[in-house]
């Protein structure tokens, strides 16, 4: 059985992505579809709210476009002149009021600091959810992008604090040497660009 979100949901986002689109000069769908890399018809299935995609492609689609994690899932406004169609969630909604754009300000692109959570993000949920089981969350893609979005929202706002829980996290004791190694170097370069950023904020 294919998982699916609420259908306005899926249908908040789908409108939310050929809005950004068209914004970031992305006329046509076969053009933005060929710069992911993938086919066209594929991606027109997004806008048309019949299926949504992988975190790991809305992270592409968030580079391609020039817009963090946030603004395109709805947590924040991606621009002055472009409504949040949000995702009808209230968690969401405290997570886009708290942590409206991240800490290093957001709305020219996501910097190198906010890719890294998110990818750090999505990793350890994904971890977390295998060590759990799908029966947990129902299968439910929007459990695990809800929980992904509450992560990389602590890893902005409390980065070592966040990264101390996610390394104590049971779930790691199950995961083998090579996807460990992989986590541990997402968690070394993501403290790095924090070290680097507060060190550049001291010296101003």
């Amino acid at each position: 059985m294919a998982h699916t979100l609420a259908p306005e949901v899926r249908s908040q986002f789908a409108h939310r992505l050929k809005m950004i689109r068209t914004q970031r000069g992305f006329d046509r769908a076969r053009y933005f579809a060929r710069t992911l890399g993938i086919e066209e018809n594929r991606y027109t299935r997004y806008e048309r709210a019949e299926v949504e995609p992988s975190l790991t492609l809305i992270h592409k689609m968030c580079e391609t476009l020039r817009v963090s994690p946030n603004e395109l899932l709805g947590f924040a406004e991606p621009g002055p002149s472009a409504k949040s169609a949000g995702l009808a969630e209230p968690s969401l909604e405290e997570i886009a009021h708290a942590h409206g754009g991240g800490p290093e300000g957001t709305g020219k692109g996501p910097d190198p600091r906010s890719s890294l959570a998110w990818n750090l993000a999505a990793e350890a949920v994904a971890i977390r959810h295998e060590h759990v089981g799908k029966s947990k969350s129902g299968g439910d893609p929007l459990a695990a992008l809800r929980e992904t979005g509450a992560l990389f929202s602590s890893l902005q706002s409390d980065p070592f604090d966040t990264v101390a829980k996610i390394v104590n996290d049971e779930a790691l004791k199950d995961v083998d040497a090579k996807r460990r190694a992989a986590l541990a170097e997402l968690i070394n370069a993501f403290t790095e660009r924090v070290t680097e950023t507060l060190a550049a904020r001291h010296r101003r």
